[in-house]
């Protein structure tokens, strides 16, 4: 670390400091807070919190809220700190930017943020998207992702799906239909493309998810019975293709065996 930093950090006992109620960050994985804390209980905090000074001998967390807590958990009395010269209306943003630079946070994460803070700032998109290095369009697709069902980001969070899987959900606007929609992809394991082509059929046919995923489920059993067919007249010395081809009327399966 170079002296620069070196003479900017500062020790402050973590009673002195209080959690910054507009942090991006929401969900700590207790797996990873728990390894995080262990090696603080070996090794200390070796990376500096980043507050801002808001009274005497009290501070506000602008970014580093899991070393924080795990500083706690691991009994430390008081936790290195670079202090900023910043007031209340950019902490939020500072938070977020720390965050976004360090890639820490979800999709969901980053388009709560965004919401919070034009609706809380009064920024616009266009200047959010100026001061956080996305564009105006980044901006408002992130924030699109917050008309999800509270239920459905539930399910993207606690599974792990893609911000391509959540845009697809967005197209479903019925809320019952679109939690039995994330329902079906998450106990599934759908990938992305399955997803797409799982909402585009829900969209088209009208049909319960339900139905439509066991239609997926007998598509998927005839694509694997086929290929194994195909695999065996391989195996026997003759020449075979299998390809498919998706249609808006259905998929084409074309088997060729050449002489």
């Amino acid at each position: 670390m170079s002296d620069s930093i070196n003479n900017r950090i500062k020790y402050i006992p973590l009673s002195q400091i209080k959690p910054n109620h507009e942090q991006p960050r929401k969900y700590f994985d207790p797996e990873a807070m728990d390894s995080l804390t262990r090696s603080i209980e070996r090794y200390g905090v070796i990376s500096p919190i980043t507050v801002r000074e808001i009274d005497d001998e009290e501070y506000e967390l602008i970014s580093g809220e899991r070393r924080y807590r795990a500083a706690f958990s691991a009994g430390l009395t008081d936790i290195p700190c670079i202090v900023l010269d910043t007031d209340g209306s950019d902490c939020a943003i500072l938070s977020l930017l720390e965050n976004l630079q360090r890639e820490d946070l979800s999709f969901l994460e980053i388009a709560e943020s965004y919401k919070k803070l034009i609706r809380k700032k009064g920024l616009s998109s266009h200047d959010l998207s100026r001061r956080v290095g996305d564009t105006p369009y980044g901006v408002k697709e992130r924030m699109e992702l917050m008309k999800l069902d509270p239920l459905v980001r539930k399910y993207i969070r606690n599974f792990d799906l893609t911000e391509r899987q959540a845009r697809a959900l967005l197209h479903i606007r019925d809320r019952k239909t679109q939690i039995d929609a994330v329902q079906e992809i998450c106990e599934n394991g759908l990938n992305e493309s399955d997803t797409a082509q799982f909402v585009t059929e829900i969209l088209k046919t009208g049909h319960s998810p339900s139905m439509h995923m066991n239609r997926m489920k007998d598509v998927k059993l005839l694509r694997n019975t086929i290929t194994n067919a195909v695999n065996l007249i391989r195996e026997s010395g003759v020449e075979a293709e299998f390809t498919e081809t998706s249609h808006d009327w259905g998929d084409e399966f074309t088997i060729t065996v050449k002489n």
